[in-house]
């Protein structure tokens, strides 16, 4: 590889989707952004490719470093038993975790704490009356899931909460979907929390086209503080963080470990609540 001192740096991002989920969610979008703020003008850009599933990713990570392509990779979405941690090292090129959870791994972190916004969430619609919530999660193989699941469980039982958990695959339709089988089934939840803002937006076009008010008869809270979000009809309430921050963040650690530093862990605020217009009371 080319002396990078030579050369502007460059910084890869495989994203590992479905297919029914074109293009960037717009919760990486802001990272993204985060990202290319923190290289404008310090000799560095994103390379950024899309594959099916993470052997596609790692595909593209054997095409990239041999030949160059990249002088660090940035990781996210991590699995259970994750292939990647491995060929990463394999590889020998510095890499940026974003999302956690700590590893052993020689690998920088930067971890955010999944489980704290899914106890959040089910305090705040607790205290507004709330006893049967439903969770839309992501795919339960990514790690940041599990930690939302477990902790929305947890604390569902701890503020004597009914709880249940439907997996969708973070595109709107399986939002769509998911809402429609809560809506329809023999016990309706009042209040649903998304893993994104796409799978809540789903949601709110399942409630409208079953007759379901919004918030009056559903409350609903999503992941992520996104333009989606505040625009949506109604604005959604969400867990939120500073995701163009974390995206500022993963810039700062990616450029650190090209540059030759040590993995280290960063940690960034914790997850908070906003309510908004998608969010009441519970009625009756």
């Amino acid at each position: 590889m080319q002396d990078v001192a030579s050369r502007e740096r460059i910084a890869g991002l495989v994203l590992a989707r479905p297919g029914r989920l074109l293009g960037m969610e717009p919760f990486m979008a802001d990272v993204v952004q985060g990202i290319e703020e923190v290289f404008t003008g310090r000799g560095c850009s994103l390379l950024i490719e899309f594959a099916a599933d993470i052997t596609g990713e790692i595909e593209i990570w054997r095409r990239w470093v041999p030949n160059g392509h990249v002088d660090g990779i940035v990781l996210v979405d991590l699995r259970t038993d994750d292939p990647r941690l491995d060929e990463v090292q394999r590889l020998g090129v510095p890499a940026v975790l974003l999302g956690g959870p700590e590893l052993k791994a020689p690998i920088t972190n930067v971890l955010v704490d999944n489980a704290e916004g899914a106890r959040a969430a089910i305090r705040a619609l607790a205290d507004l009356g709330h006893s049967d919530i439903a969770r839309v999660s992501g795919p339960r193989d990514m790690l940041h899931c599990q930690a939302r699941d477990d902790a929305f469980m947890e604390t569902c039982a701890e503020q004597h909460v009914q709880g249940r958990v439907i997996e969708g695959d973070y595109s709107e339709d399986s939002g769509r979907e998911a809402t429609e089988q809560l809506l329809t089934g023999s016990q309706v939840p009042t209040a649903v929390v998304y893993d994104n803002d796409l799978m809540a937006i789903g949601g709110l076009a399942a409630a409208r086209e079953l007759g379901v008010a919004i918030p009056d008869q559903l409350s609903i809270i999503a992941w992520d503080d996104t333009a989606v979000a505040r625009l949506a009809t109604p604005p959604l309430s969400v867990v939120t963080v500073d995701v163009h921050g974390l995206g500022t963040i993963v810039g700062e650690a990616i450029l650190t470990v090209i540059q030759g530093a040590e993995p280290t862990i960063y940690q960034v605020p914790q997850p908070t609540i906003r309510l908004a217009g998608s969010t009441a009371p519970r009625r009756g």
